[in-house]
């Protein structure tokens, strides 16, 4: 049987460097000014016997104490995306130097949202950035705000009391998307969407339509498949579009990883991009610029961490103001190799 040691505490670190347990708690909080500043040499007693215990504050406790997690939390829908992994990346470098550290929940169910939520009510964090895709409602949401909890939507809808939204013009560069296909001459125009179970409206479903609408084209059910949140079920549907009797002459797919896909099963059948089949991808992520050809795509000329960023740190400061505010993240059609 292993014997258990009983980790250190603040009372060790205080009783070897000769000082009580209130200055080590300065000490460690990394102030350096106000009514109870320590000397310099004291200041070295006490990381000097931190490092000798190797002791580690308790984060609970410290949390409880300070009514703070230090923590920001980021809702996404699923893993493995590319702009969530961008905006994850970028969020924790932005936040870090704040002393923040970043935790990832994910919510892309409605079976999974009652325990994020109830961990968020709980102060899993001090702020939280909810994304497109995560089944968080707006309800449960603003329940967060009297909890002094600071929140970012990536969404776009309104702001509201406490609630601040970064939005973006990502259904007219959509629907532009489409204009763009038409323009150039395609009538028969496949999408590759997500199609999340439950949701009552789909953005990028709805930008495609829009699209055929406004340019009198008829919607056709045979050139409308699913599969765009996994590279294999993007090139299963994109070989069912592409093997069709009469197949389309371009595909919109809702995300640049079908995208990709489509581009592969297109070789693979023989035929060439954008010659035979044109295809136009959502994300405008890294990926793209290194296919052959070069995927077009509509997406954000950055993941938009600085304004996210911004938005939170200042509220958590308690330097913004009780109504929400708003931040506009510029979508474009960037044309490419592949439409």
């Amino acid at each position: 049987m292993v014997e258990r040691v009983d980790a250190p505490t603040a009372a060790d670190v205080a009783r070897l460097a000769g000082v009580s347990k209130a200055t080590v708690s300065y000490v460690l909080s990394g102030r350096r000014s106000g009514s109870a500043r320590v000397r310099d040499e004291t200041r070295q007693r006490v990381l000097e016997a931190v490092r000798s215990l190797d002791y580690v504050p308790n984060q609970s406790a410290r949390a409880l104490r300070r009514r703070k997690t230090e923590r920001i939390c980021l809702v996404l829908p699923r893993l493995g995306v590319p702009y969530f992994d961008a905006l994850a990346r970028e969020l924790q470098e932005a936040v870090a130097p704040h002393g923040y550290t970043l935790v990832i929940a994910v919510s892309d169910a409605d079976a999974e949202r009652p325990a994020v939520i109830e961990q968020l009510r709980r102060r899993l964090a001090d702020g939280v950035v909810i994304v497109p895709g995560a089944q968080v409602a707006r309800a449960d949401v603003e329940a967060l705000v009297p909890l002094n909890v600071a929140v970012v939507l990536v969404a776009d809808e309104p702001a509201g009391d406490g609630v601040d939204v970064v939005q973006s013009n990502a259904s007219e560069a959509c629907r532009g998307a489409v204009q763009y296909l038409v323009s150039s001459g395609h009538r028969r125009i496949g999408f590759i969407g997500h199609f999340p179970p439950n949701a009552a409206r789909y953005g990028r479903y709805e930008d495609y339509r829009a699209g055929l609408r406004a340019n009198d084209l008829h919607l056709d059910p045979r050139l409308v498949v699913g599969g765009a949140a996994s590279r294999a079920d993007a090139y299963r549907s994109a070989q069912r579009l592409l093997l069709q009797p009469d197949p389309p002459s371009a595909v919109f797919a809702a995300s640049d990883l079908a995208a990709v896909s489509t581009i592969w099963a297109a070789r693979d059948e023989g035929l060439r991009v954008p010659h035979d089949v044109a295809v136009i991808g959502v994300g405008n992520i890294a990926e793209d610029l290194v296919m052959n050809p070069q995927l077009t795509s509509v997406g954000p000329t950055s993941v938009g961490s600085a304004d996210i960023a911004e938005l939170l740190l200042s509220r958590l400061a308690g330097e913004a103001p009780a109504e929400g505010r708003t931040r506009l993240r510029q979508w474009e059609l960037v044309r490419r190799g592949s439409a």
